[in-house]
């Protein structure tokens, strides 16, 4: 839901932010360093405005951030060329800069919402690291576009429902939470049965709902489907 409200709030000013996507690729195209901009910014509203446990340890507005970076930057071959070349980098930068975060989340004081300067270091940390490892992740993916070709077919096939899967997994997963973590059984037991029910549910929900149609492939963010996803959806209705 979050990120469907960050969608809504920036589609206004979709054909603003294009004409500064256009500008922002030229730009990183002749300075490569400039990947790493959003860095600083991401580090600012961690620290300055929290983390949050909900939130899986980001500030909300954090997530704006990347919604927006992703919409002006990650479709333009000159951005994806630079950020090919620096994914092991900027990997290594990410580790280094969360290893330093080991000692406000272990010793400090509550690094979540404390106004000490180990509680605010931590937190900047935290975001410039989730910055580069999304770049090195990104960058390290996109270094081979046929990467589905060799695989197992189970990993080419989760590959291509990796999107979809994110997409479907917290509403089953919370949903059988609610009803499973109440019982009185072993807390591993109770772990078992949320992970196994989740996962046979939403490959079903994937594949029933989502991968064999047109219309529902779209609205997930995948691609037509090719001859190397498996058998073709059928025609739309």
């Amino acid at each position: 839901m979050l990120l469907l409200a960050f969608c809504l709030l920036l589609a206004p000013f979709a054909t603003v932010l294009t004409g500064w996507a256009d500008r922002a690729a030229g730009a990183v195209r002749g300075r490569p360093a400039l990947l790493l901009s959003p860095a600083p910014l991401l580090a600012a509203v961690n620290a300055l405005l929290g983390m949050e446990e909900n939130y899986a340890g980001w500030n909300r507005w954090a997530y704006l951030l990347f919604f927006a970076y992703g919409f002006l930057l990650a479709g333009d071959e000159r951005v994806r060329v630079p950020t090919r070349r620096a994914a092991v980098r900027v990997g290594v930068a990410g580790v280094a800069l969360f290893a330093g975060t080991a000692p406000g989340f272990v010793a400090g004081d509550d690094p979540f919402t404390a106004w000490t300067p180990a509680a605010l270091a931590t937190r900047a940390l935290f975001g410039a690291a989730g910055w580069c490892w999304v770049l090195a992740i990104l960058g390290l993916l996109d270094r081979r576009p046929r990467f589905r070709q060799g695989m197992p077919p189970v990993l080419a096939y989760l590959a291509v429902a990796a999107l979809p899967l994110y997409v479907l997994h917290q509403p089953v997963v919370v949903a059988f939470a609610y009803g499973v973590v109440g019982r009185s059984a072993p807390a591993a037991v109770k772990y078992a049965v949320i992970v196994t029910a989740s996962l046979v549910t939403l490959v079903l929900l994937y594949e029933l709902g989502v991968r064999r149609w047109p219309v529902t492939r779209w609205l997930f963010g995948m691609r037509p489907a090719r001859p190397e996803d498996g058998r073709p959806p059928p025609p739309a209705l």
